[in-house]
């Protein structure tokens, strides 16, 4: 067991010296570390905490382009720069580059717009004209599940407490005890910083001021 998974023992009272149902040896230990997983591939969704760079060559009179990260899952890109000319593009999407260029599949030139397509597919408008080009595509990444005590565990320090608050809501939750699922559910929320994502009330306009003021008629004298 790691770190994190012993927290989550001790927090549903588990004997971590002689444990007795959570063993390694056993499905226990394997929901505790799923739902671990599961409270880290969000946060690190939510929050965009877990970022990489990928290097994208673009071919020739190519548009769309499938991505293949090894290690991690793609979560969406946050932004794309051509790595030669240092020049940033603009994000877009289907409908709004068809309205702006009904032609856009036919045209050649320096890449200046790109797209996400799906979860790992990529557009680029416009398409060069050779090969070599290289964008660097800056992407917020969801981790693949860890399945060892040895395994790394992609979250940031700040947010593992977070992940365990996780992973205690859905142990109590299988056990059919509501409240402390609840419970733990709102510590989650709260020490990952989510509260804004979960207002406790709708958001509301708020406006000061009177009435405006008519000019007195003075009657002549």
């Amino acid at each position: 067991m790691n770190n994190l998974e012993t927290h989550v023992l001790r927090l549903i009272g588990e004997d971590i010296s002689s444990p007795d149902v959570f063993v390694d040896t056993t499905a226990g230990i394997a929901q505790i570390r799923a739902s671990l997983n599961d409270g880290i591939q969000e946060l690190c969704m939510v929050t965009g905490s877990y970022r990489r760079t990928y290097l994208l060559a673009l071919l020739a009179n190519r548009v769309f382009y499938r991505l293949a990260p090894q290690n991690d899952y793609l979560g969406y890109i946050v932004g794309a720069m051509d790595r030669q000319k240092r020049r940033r593009l603009v994000r877009t999407d289907l409908t709004a580059l068809t309205c702006q260029d009904p032609w856009w599949l036919k045209r050649t030139g320096p890449a200046i717009q790109y797209m996400q397509l799906g979860t790992n597919h990529i557009g680029v408008y416009m398409a060069p004209s050779t090969k070599g080009i290289i964008l660097e595509l800056d992407c917020v990444m969801i981790p693949k599940p860890y399945a060892a005590d040895k395994d790394p565990v992609k979250v940031r320090s700040q947010f593992e407490t977070a992940a365990v608050y996780f992973a205690v809501s859905e142990f109590y939750a299988s056990r059919g005890d509501a409240k402390r699922a609840v419970e733990y559910h709102a510590k989650y929320i709260e020490t990952a910083g989510l509260s804004a994502l979960h207002p406790m009330t709708a958001d509301r306009q708020y406006r000061f001021g009177g009435q405006e003021e008519k000019p007195v008629e003075v009657p002549p004298a």
